[in-house]
């Protein structure tokens, strides 16, 4: 049909060629973008940044990141359900251990019911500034790895990380110092995987070479028909 003559035909060719080069454009976009993933070690990350708070844990809900600010957001569709989540923290003091859990927003918050911490509310993106609202309460968290509903965490002196394969919910992240005790101290930085980004790149570009793969194809068996009716 593509191949025969008139306005119809040509409209179709027309079309079959702008729907390569959008192909092809989309596979190299997420080709280029996972190179850039493995080169940032399989992750595209935050900066690392510092938080403090004089309470006993440092809670945030999900954030949804805007051009200019962040705040704790559960968007629907949320990016992070396309990606495996890398959460990164560290203390300040490398002597103290600290647990990093995710966790039901409602049992987290009902784990830290009565003790002091700060609640994340937005961020500034550039520069990075973020907002915390104080919840008053008492000195000292129970022991947080005797809760069995976190989804994903890591306890213990030095760097801790912690991945997850994020699902649709409302979820919560809790920093603590291992004892339950006050002052937290810690550096942290978030990352995102795509694991979609290669398959979709070769899908792509595969998909971008079938209408000049049959152009040629139709075009190699057209020549003896000709030859032979010549």
């Amino acid at each position: 049909m593509l191949n025969k003559t008139g306005p119809a035909a040509a409209t179709a060719r027309v079309l079959a060629w702008t729907a390569t080069a959008l192909l092809l454009i989309a596979g190299t976009a997420a080709g280029v973008a996972a190179l850039a993933q493995a080169d940032a070690g399989g992750y595209f990350s935050t900066s690392r940044h510092r938080f403090t708070t004089s309470g006993v844990a440092l809670k945030t809900d999900e954030i949804d990141v805007g051009s200019s600010s962040a705040h704790a957001a559960d968007p629907d569709p949320d990016i992070g359900e396309l990606a495996r989540v890398r959460i990164k923290v560290e203390a300040a003091d490398p002597n103290v251990p600290i647990f990093v859990g995710i966790g039901p927003k409602d049992q987290v918050e009902a784990y830290l019911r009565g003790v002091a911490y700060d609640d994340f509310v937005s961020a500034e993106l550039k520069p990075f500034q973020a907002s915390f609202r104080h919840v008053p309460g008492a000195g000292r968290a129970a022991d947080p790895t005797r809760r069995t509903f976190w989804v994903a965490s890591s306890a213990g002196p030095g760097p801790r990380t912690l991945t997850w394969d994020k699902t649709h919910g409302a979820w919560s992240v809790a920093v603590l110092r291992l004892d339950g005790a006050p002052n937290v101290d810690v550096r942290a930085s978030i990352g995102l995987r795509f694991a979609f980004l290669t398959p979709l790149s070769l899908g792509c570009l595969v998909a971008a070479l079938l209408w000049p793969a049959w152009r040629v194809t139709r075009r190699l068996t057209r020549r003896p028909e000709e030859a032979s009716n010549a």
